[in-house]
């Protein structure tokens, strides 16, 4: 069983989601194959529940407020991989560098969904069902990959 961290670590040295085609899932292997290099835009999405700390990812170092709420926890100025005048990448995380300065990577903070119940729980179920209302009881994930597999 992999960790986060390897799993990253293999992820970005190979940059290729087909060479973990064993540890994702058949369809996302098979569909990553399909892609014609250049012609597709193909959205990774990494969910990493646990302790992922999102200020110690993507890194505000330029705020003041950052290394006063956290003054033991954060990341020095000087190892962050700054991607503008304002925040940067944990030193961790370098190979994604190239992908950035490419223009391959963007980064978005601060996405959420009208009216939050501020409950982690309820979050999570509105994140992976793609509905805020809470009518829908099945992943987005799982009902884009149904309706790809419908006859055109």
């Amino acid at each position: 069983m992999f960790t986060r961290r390897q799993f990253l670590t293999h992820t970005l040295k190979g940059s290729s989601l087909v060479a973990l085609s064993a540890v994702v899932p058949q369809f996302v292997a098979r569909t990553a194959r399909a892609a014609v290099p250049g012609k597709d835009n193909i959205l990774v999405v990494l969910e990493m529940t646990g302790g992922n700390d999102g200020l110690n990812t993507v890194i505000p170092y330029a705020d003041d407020l950052y290394y006063k709420a956290r003054p033991t926890l954060h990341q020095t100025k000087d190892v962050v991989l700054r991607l503008d005048d304002h925040v940067g990448l944990h030193s961790g995380m370098r190979g994604f560098r190239p992908l950035w300065e490419k223009g391959q990577l963007a980064v978005l903070q601060g996405v959420g969904y009208p009216n939050p119940q501020r409950s982690h729980f309820e979050a999570m179920d509105i994140w992976q069902s793609a509905d805020p209302k809470g009518t829908v009881r099945t992943g987005w994930r799982g009902r884009r990959a149904h309706l790809a597999r419908r006859p055109s």
